[in-house]
């Protein structure tokens, strides 16, 4: 999907090892607490939003940690919460059934709705580039951070 980031990343450090250094830590950014446990085999960092005031995006990140000899291969999936995600998918709709519109006004318009085009298009990137935006400063970096977060500890 378009908000999942994965990445992969190779350490030194054998699984066992890796599984004891991030089990029951605690990772804060932007005065956010995470908490890193074991669920199906996994580990989950999972953000403890209940007593914030702001709306965020933020992400549930799963790490598979497999062993490769004496090293470990860590591989880690960022998606965003369930509760999180629908303001930004309704959003990317609009957006997309916008710029639908303009193109079908563009193909059958025979050049009567130039102006509306151009007002609906512009419209929709400012729209789309306000919400990459958002999205950088927020569940991104959440992300970016997390990653960090695995590759100082690995």
């Amino acid at each position: 999907m378009f908000f999942y980031r994965y990445s992969t990343i190779n350490s030194k450090k054998n699984a066992n090892a890796l599984r004891a250094t991030f089990l029951g830590q605690h990772l804060k950014i932007h005065d956010l607490d995470f908490e890193i446990s074991e669920k199906g085999g996994d580990i989950k960092v999972i953000p403890h939003a209940e007593n914030d005031d702001h709306v965020h995006t933020l992400p549930i990140t799963r790490i598979r940690i497999t062993s490769k000899g004496d090293q470990s291969v860590i591989k880690v999936r960022s998606k965003p919460r369930r509760i999180d995600i629908g303001g930004p998918y309704l959003l990317m709709i609009f957006i997309s059934f916008s710029l639908i519109a303009a193109g079908l006004l563009f193909a059958f318009g025979q050049g009567k709705y130039n102006s509306t085009i151009y007002i609906i298009a512009g419209a929709s990137f400012v729209m789309f580039g306000l919400l990459w935006l958002r999205l950088e400063q927020g569940y991104f970096d959440y992300i970016r951070k997390i990653r960090k977060w695995i590759i100082d500890n690995a």
